[in-house]
């Protein structure tokens, strides 16, 4: 394998996860059952690794796959080009036949030998009629490969939550057309914003209301992660002594954080130095220095209720306590509306250890401010 097994930027190849069988099997049965599914996780949590290794699960049994990225889309012609791009890969032949014209008209083009479609310059004016008869077709073509050949499709809308941002009811739109798709395709909602996922698809006004059956990605397992790791470390004929578990439990089972700070562990080791509390510190020490930028940043859009129970969080103090609201001349209803919000944003969690902040160095970055 080339590269490092620390893979820390961008998606994981199926190989490289760690203790996702239980999602995977899930998801395969799912997908079998053609029910669909909304999967909920905050950013860098491995979502899309595990959508990765849930597509190329299917493959082996004769799927096709596609996965639609939506993240920071803007408009309908934005819309309409990340569904070119993921779909045209399915078929491009259907799509050059059937959208050249149209696909131009959105600054797209379509190669005449393989999965093709290319991204041109925005066009200078939209056409969102153009836009909207490509996303209709588009839409429909799992089904239309489903009628020529019988082979079934999985769909994957990553950061499916976006896709109002282009145009508030396309979630209509899209319901509109997998509704009759039955047999032809499985579909997975990817999301990282909890509080619009829930009105996507728990608000009864909404199309997709009671459509996909919800999934959540956890933590990882400490005890997984350790073992997991030194296996790595061995591979790479590393030793990462005691500074591997102490990192291990840092990282909190965040999915992210556990592979940064075994990168750099690794980047240590390799320079000479061994495996101690101390590399260990030093470690977390230059994390911290490649994430503060994002921190800071975080932290100035925050207002000042928000910043207040990020703080005490990473203080110890329950996000609505008394003392907290006291010290800080806020009522305690104002704490909890502020924990709420960036409970949604996906900052906070709750589970049955209480409220907890998602981000393991950002936790760490608040306790040294």
């Amino acid at each position: 394998m080339q590269g490092t097994p620390f893979r820390f930027e961008g998606p994981v190849p199926p190989e490289l996860l760690i203790d996702r069988e239980n999602e995977l099997s899930t998801l395969a049965k799912r997908a079998g059952d053609r029910v669909g599914v909304r999967l909920i996780a905050p950013r860098r949590f491995g979502k899309t690794s595990l959508l990765i290794a849930h597509a190329a699960q299917l493959q082996t049994v004769g799927w096709r796959t596609v996965h639609v990225d939506l993240s920071r889309v803007t408009d309908m012609t934005d819309v309409a080009r990340r569904l070119a791009e993921a779909y045209g890969a399915l078929d491009d032949r259907w799509v050059r036949s059937h959208l050249a014209g149209l696909l131009a008209r959105l600054g797209l083009s379509v190669g005449t030998a393989g999965a093709s479609v290319t991204l041109g310059p925005r066009p200078a004016m939209p056409d969102p009629e153009a836009a909207e008869t490509v996303i209709y077709r588009l839409l429909d073509l799992p089904q239309v490969i489903w009628e020529r050949e019988q082979t079934p499709t999985l769909v994957v809308f990553d950061e499916f939550q976006d896709l109002l941002v282009a145009r508030p009811d396309l979630d209509g739109l899209l319901r509109s057309r997998i509704q009759y798709h039955g047999d032809a395709a499985a579909y997975v909602y990817a999301g990282s914003e909890p509080s619009m996922m829930r009105e996507l698809f728990d608000s009864r006004e909404r199309p997709l209301f009671g459509q996909a059956d919800p999934l959540t990605i956890g933590r990882l397992p400490i005890e997984a992660v350790l073992t997991e790791l030194e296996s790595r470390f061995r591979g790479e004929e590393l030793d990462p002594g005691g500074a591997l578990a102490e990192l291990v439990v840092v990282a909190d089972g965040h999915p992210q954080r556990v592979m940064l700070l075994s990168y750099l562990l690794a980047e240590q080791l390799e320079e000479g130095r061994d495996g101690t509390p101390e590399t260990a510190g030093r470690v977390v020490d230059l994390a911290l220095e490649r994430t503060q930028a994002a921190h800071q940043a975080l932290w100035s859009q925050l207002s000042r209720s928000e910043k207040v129970v990020l703080a005490g969080i990473a203080d110890g103090v329950a996000p609505a306590s008394r003392a907290l609201a006291r010290e800080h001349h806020l009522s305690r209803q104002t704490l909890y509306e502020a924990a709420e919000r960036l409970v949604d944003q996906g900052h906070l969690t709750r589970d049955e250890a209480g409220v907890r902040v998602v981000d393991p160095l950002l936790l760490e970055w608040l306790r040294r401010r």
